[in-house]
């Protein structure tokens, strides 16, 4: 099969928890097709990554978690969206809420809630789309207002933040009427805070991604994190879209397509060229994304890195679609879930020059 193997080695970092992480893949593998159909709270994909402590991964030593280095946190990240990418962006959302609470540790709230995920008393999930790729204002931001010294109110809601429903705590952001900003670890119980019923979503519908409404919830010192700041943007670790991880996720499922069209093409002499090419592409993307998760990238070049793997994503898994031929269109078969999946990173945490550039790429310019 052209220069590349029959069974293509994707995964380049060594990990220590190897046998681990192939018991856990394997099991989220297995209950990844029955949690698309179901579309409920998918508990046989969220329950294995718990119990294997997955939570702890992105959470400093200092704050008992396991600092897991970067590249191979990323690459773990891939590996499971290779498995099940309902499982892998779940997670995602959760680590994305860990990592503003502990740039925000000085803050004891911060603390308090850190210590209560890594012991697994709490559940988090970051709400920030109000304030990067989803701006809403008017009636749906998430304003806030001073009532008295250090207190304020909130009112309006978070668009989409996944996991909702199970949240016991919202990493989420609001705008000031003279345009300050604030970060904030809002708990769900707070009376005001309701989750509005689960999006129908063309995939990925058991990530219960649903909007939060928030109305006239009141917060003081102790729930903030970063701000009252006029660009709180500015702050690391406060908000930020198309990072490594979101990448990840997308070269994860390509995983998973070109390793199933590889084996098509054991047996298929018209599948051998477009596979070793898919899988010439997908080893350049990926050998890019280890580069950024050492640190040897700029932001450019994860701008650069996102939409590569936005384009392999679409490529490898209607190829795959395409072989499996009408078999791949059941709702039974893998072929017709990834290729629905691969439309996420189109427009999940998507800025405009990384639309713009998906949008040109489908209409037949060449992307530089």
């Amino acid at each position: 099969m052209g220069d590349n193997a029959a069974e293509p080695r994707f995964w380049t970092e060594i990990d220590p928890l190897e046998s681990a992480i192939a018991e856990l893949t394997n099991a989220l593998r297995e209950a990844d097709g029955p949690a698309d159909l179901s579309g409920d709270w998918p508990e046989p994909l969220w329950s294995p990554i718990r119990d294997a402590g997955v939570a702890r991964w992105s959470i400093p030593v200092e704050h008992g978690g396991e600092a897991c280095p970067r590249p191979l946190l990323i690459q773990r990240y891939a590996r499971l969206a290779e498995a099940s990418l309902t499982s892998a962006f779940i997670l995602s959302q959760h680590d994305a809420a860990t990592r503003r609470l502990t740039a925000a540790a000085d803050r004891p709230a911060a603390r308090d809630w850190l210590a209560s995920i890594v012991d697994g008393r709490a559940f988090a999930t970051v709400g920030i789309s109000q304030l990067t790729t989803s701006r809403r204002l008017g009636a749906k931001a998430l304003v806030a207002t001073e009532i008295g010294p250090g207190r304020y109110r909130l009112d309006g809601g978070m668009p989409w933040v996944t996991a909702a429903e199970r949240a016991d705590v919202f990493i989420t952001g609001a705008i000031f009427d003279d345009g300050r900003q604030v970060l904030l670890a809002l708990p769900g119980d707070r009376p005001g805070v309701a989750v509005k019923p689960a999006f129908e979503l063309a995939a990925l519908q058991a990530s219960r991604t649903a909007e939060v409404v928030v109305d006239g919830v009141e917060i003081d010192e102790a729930d903030i994190l970063i701000g009252p700041t006029r660009d709180i943007s500015s702050q690391p670790g406060a908000v930020g879209t198309a990072g490594l991880e979101t990448s990840a996720l997308a070269l994860g499922q390509s995983a998973a397509a070109i390793g199933a069209l590889a084996m098509l093409a054991a047996d298929r002499d018209d599948l051998v060229e477009p596979f070793d090419l898919l899988f010439d592409n997908w080893k350049q993307a990926w050998s890019s994304l280890m580069r950024c998760a050492r640190g040897e990238g700029d932001a450019s070049a994860a701008g650069e890195l996102r939409i590569q793997a936005n384009g392999l994503v679409s490529r490898s898994t209607q190829a795959y679609l395409t072989a499996r031929k009408g078999r791949g269109f059941l709702r039974s078969d893998p072929a017709q879930r990834w290729a629905r999946q691969a439309l996420f990173f189109l427009v999940w945490s998507c800025p405009t020059p990384i639309a713009q550039a998906a949008i040109r790429e489908l209409a037949g310019f060449c992307v530089d």
